[in-house]
């Protein structure tokens, strides 16, 4: 359901839909950690799902401490100003999605329709799949576009019947 003044959320919904990378920050024992992920959103932007192994420090902290953020970046295109380029930090709590649950084989699917290649990880045993469920963020489109948004305002309600 569109809402007035969804111009801008549009934007960055789309914005958000079209990549696949992300820089995913924690923080363990007051020491910040970040690593590239791959990530995959639900429909509605309900959820970013992502994947990550045992081996992976980020890991083990998202299981101790949930919440994170996300940075989606454009990719640099070699202008001379670099901060014109547009990103998304978005804020959540993630959640780590059970192997014997039907939610992990829709999520399994959907993550594989997007990114096919991970199907190799997803054959290993210490491959675990987790939902950040996005509590707000902001979008910075290039200079003196910028603002920042709740979770409410960015995820589209499914409409009701």
């Amino acid at each position: 359901m569109r809402r007035t003044g969804e111009a801008p959320l549009d934007e960055v919904r789309a914005f958000i839909m079209a990549r696949r990378q992300a820089v995913l920050a924690v923080c363990d024992a007051g020491e910040p950690l970040t690593a590239m992920t791959a990530y995959v959103a639900e429909p509605g932007l309900a959820g970013l799902l992502i994947h990550l192994s045992d081996l992976s420090p980020h890991k083990r902290v998202l299981l101790k401490h949930p919440t994170c953020s996300l940075l989606i970046a454009e990719l640099d295109d070699g202008r001379a100003e670099v901060m014109s380029l547009a990103r998304v930090m978005l804020q959540g709590v993630a959640a780590k999605i059970e192997k014997a649950s039907d939610d992990y084989e829709a999520a399994k699917a959907r993550f594989l329709a997007r990114l096919p290649a991970s199907k190799l990880m997803f054959d290993l045993p210490d491959f675990d799949l987790f939902r950040i469920t996005l509590t707000g963020g902001r979008f910075i489109g290039g200079f003196g576009r910028a603002f920042a948004f709740t979770a409410e305002q960015l995820v589209l309600q499914p409409p009701t019947s």
